[in-house]
């Protein structure tokens, strides 16, 4: 039995991802700009989290859009586990950010350079708050966040944005009050800190379904207890639980039973893996209850 649950396109979904590649790209332009004038190297930092952060919402809407894509003869599960592949080369990204902006750092505290002008580090990343936060507001409207880690990697990269934006605009202000120019580089390692705190979780979860484990979510232990549960059910073997998209998941398992013949049992363990254990792609095989045969009993 195969119990297969289709999601169609739905282009609502698209807007969040939309909204931010076109609020960080029009931001990007700008902040590149003001820290060449600022010698910020804090700002400089931001940017080009900024910069891998819209490639990464690019790659999150892509995986998005073709999410609805029919499935063919060669794709029979569609392209729906293009949303793992994205939300793996999302964190990936991130950490080559955080090496760039710690070299820059580094460097800069080693060789000195210009004073960094506080007034238009913090007018600048004071935009850079509110252009990430709008972002992220589109996908916590969105609620897909809270349940899709490719949602929730691009939401918690445009709210690790707003706080790095944030940490600038405390970092030009104390520059310009103590004029400890050293401050603005500091400001940068710390802001690569918080990305690598950020980010972890998301890249934790990608590589894990990327290599077919169980998703966090699913507790395989309760998933077998609830099969065995039904009393029409012998025994359990080649229990298998893989991720095939960032929300969705499969099972296949060969379930020794009273009555291969029942129907009703196969319906019913669909719905109850579907409903109360949150697996959406199914397929169980019967089997006859034979007194000699052994089973591994997973």
């Amino acid at each position: 039995m195969h119990n297969h649950h289709e999601h169609a396109a739905v282009p609502k979904r698209q807007v969040p991802y939309l909204t931010g590649i076109i609020l960080n790209t029009a931001f990007i332009i700008a902040e590149m700009i003001f820290a060449h004038y600022a010698h910020s190297t804090a700002l400089f930092a931001d940017a080009l989290h900024s910069i891998s952060d819209v490639a990464s919402l690019i790659l999150a809407w892509a995986a998005v859009a073709v999410f609805g894509l029919r499935a063919t003869d060669t794709h029979t599960y569609g392209w729906h586990n293009a949303t793992i592949l994205a939300s793996f080369i999302n964190a990936l990204f991130l950490l080559v950010a955080v090496f760039v902006i710690w070299y820059e750092a580094i460097v800069k505290l080693l060789n000195g350079g210009a004073e960094p002008a506080g007034n238009l580090i913090m007018i600048v990343s004071a935009f850079g708050i509110v252009v990430n936060f709008l972002a992220a507001k589109f996908f916590a409207m969105a609620g897909d966040h809270k349940s899709d880690i490719n949602a929730k990697g691009a939401y918690v990269h445009l709210m690790a944005d707003a706080g790095v934006s944030l940490g600038v605009v405390v970092a030009g202000l104390l520059t310009m009050l103590t004029k400890w120019f050293w401050l603005d580089p500091v400001v940068s390692i710390i802001i690569g800190i918080v990305i690598i705190v950020s980010s972890w979780d998301i890249f934790k979860q990608s590589v894990l379904l990327i290599f077919n484990g169980v998703p966090e979510n699913i507790d395989e232990v309760s998933v077998k207890k609830a099969i065995l549960d039904n009393p029409q059910v012998i025994s359990l073997h080649d229990l298998h639980i893989w991720g095939i998209s960032t929300t969705e998941t499969a099972l296949t398992v060969h379930l020794v039973v009273k009555d291969p013949g029942d129907m009703t049992l196969l319906s019913h363990l669909g719905h109850m893996l579907q409903d109360d254990m949150h697996i959406q792609h199914t397929t169980i095989q019967l089997e006859n209850n034979m007194p000699n045969e052994p089973y591994n009993d997973i």
